[in-house]
């Protein structure tokens, strides 16, 4: 007798249910563990860029013997006010020499380049010194990545990195910290709740 019917092959919809199942819980597994991933990147090129702004800072100190103030210009022939006043410098920025326009440390010395990361925001408050001497005598940075979650620091008075809370997705609108001494640590800002040493 010959067959008439033919064999059909195939998956059942209970085995489709099972994988689908399968997928939807590995999804759930790795999506949040992706977005961990990239806050701690965010926050590594914060940390990466302040302790860049930092080296920059004592390269010119060597140079110098003075601290600087950061710009982003066309380097003016002028002496730096170092204020307490920081304006906030986003990136990307390169370091550039003092006849382009570029981002800059600097003081009536001398002056060093300085680059910033895509997506990080920083503020360079200078410290001034009594008497006669030199402006920016000391330094505070602060530096945050919009979608970190962590603000980053370092103070011209200490060897430590000094870590902050922050929500991600905001970017830095205010500048570091006005501080007397080795005292980052305690210090907030608007967007960074409570430095502390690493």
């Amino acid at each position: 007798m010959f067959r008439t019917g033919k064999s059909q092959k195939g998956f059942t919809l209970i085995e489709l249910l099972i994988v689908v199942s399968i997928i939807a819980i590995l999804a759930a597994i790795a999506i949040p563990q992706f977005s961990a991933y990239r806050i701690r990147g965010f926050n590594a090129s914060a940390n990466a860029d302040s302790r860049n702004l930092a080296t920059a800072q004592e390269a010119l100190y060597a140079d110098t013997q003075a601290y600087g103030e950061s710009i982003v210009a066309l380097l003016p022939g002028t002496t730096p006010a170092c204020t307490a006043t920081s304006p906030i410098i986003s990136g990307p920025l390169d370091a550039a020499t003092a006849t382009v326009t570029g981002a800059y440390i600097y003081n009536q010395r001398g002056v060093t380049g300085f680059a910033i990361s895509n997506g990080v925001s920083a503020a360079v408050t200078g410290t001034m010194p009594g008497g006669t001497a030199l402006p920016c005598s000391g330094y505070v940075i602060v530096a945050k990545h919009t979608g970190g979650n962590a603000c980053y620091g370092r103070d011209s008075d200490s060897a430590s990195t000094y870590r902050a809370e922050a929500v991600a997705g905001a970017p830095l609108t205010v500048g570091a910290p006005s501080t007397t001494g080795n005292d980052l640590d305690g210090q907030s800002t608007a967007e960074c709740s409570g430095f502390s040493a690493q």
